[in-house]
């Protein structure tokens, strides 16, 4: 997935450019994208079972979305992205504007600087800008990653507590900071919280896919695909998935 701006969608950093695939695309329709259906065994819980149930009957056309895969399981997609919250973070800044290959190799360059692993918060505070862009980040990205890791350390961002914060009040805790903007935020609650009912209509790719699925005049607004989305709720996460899968159709 990548990232959009501070404030909005189609202001500065996080502006989408059309022909890249973006991060959650890329990683819904990566090789292993045939292991998107997860065996359920009799002691688990499919948690999503209901959601396609109730997607079934919300819509038509996504009900015909689901004919063509009615086992997808989003988790069996994001498996692959961190779950730890300062770890999806880095990652969804790093990302910004970029495929998932590119921003992998930034992340694997930047763990290389601390013995190959993620630094914590405090190192990368003590990683200079200079030394951040050499391997690859832009000067935006080192300051919203310092801003990142200051919050982190002195307190004004609480990763613990953002956890047991509502999707409303998490979204908006993340983007106090720095080059955060809605489309980030809803990367981290979809890819690491795993939240069932994160709806990224910032997202270009997203946008893209509701177009085509709905026959919409492009492009389609941030506003129209938000108006459209509520009809899915409290299960946006597993229709979004559904149609980021449409991009590859």
């Amino acid at each position: 997935m990548r990232v959009i701006d501070v404030d909005h969608h189609q202001q500065g950093p996080e502006s989408i450019p059309p022909p890249e695939p973006t991060r959650l695309e890329s990683a819904a329709f990566s090789d292993h994208a045939g292991m998107s259906t997860r065996n359920v065994t009799d002691s688990e819980v499919d948690r999503w079972a209901r959601g396609r149930k109730a997607l079934r009957t919300a819509d038509p056309r996504m009900a015909e979305l689901m004919d063509a895969d009615p086992g997808l399981d989003p988790d069996a997609l994001f498996d692959g992205w961190p779950s730890d919250l300062w770890g999806a973070l880095v990652l969804q800044v790093i990302g910004q504007q970029l495929s998932r290959a590119a921003a992998g190799a930034i992340l694997g360059r930047l763990e290389a600087l601390h013995g190959s692993r993620l630094p914590t918060p405090a190192e990368l505070l003590d990683t200079d800008a200079e030394t951040l862009r050499r391997i690859g980040l832009s000067r935006a990205k080192a300051v919203y990653l310092h801003d990142l890791a200051a919050r982190l350390e002195d307190g004004r961002l609480d990763l613990q507590r953002l956890r047991t914060l509502g999707d409303d009040e998490a979204r908006d805790e993340l983007t106090q900071v720095k080059g955060v903007g809605r489309f980030t935020a809803d990367g981290v609650l979809m890819l690491a919280l795993r939240r069932p009912d994160v709806w990224p209509a910032a997202d270009l790719a997203l946008r893209r896919a509701v177009e085509r699925v709905w026959a919409l005049d492009a492009p389609a607004s941030v506003a129209q695909v938000d108006a459209l989305g509520e009809r899915f709720r409290p299960w946006r996460t597993l229709a979004a998935t559904y149609l980021y899968r449409t991009l590859r159709a």
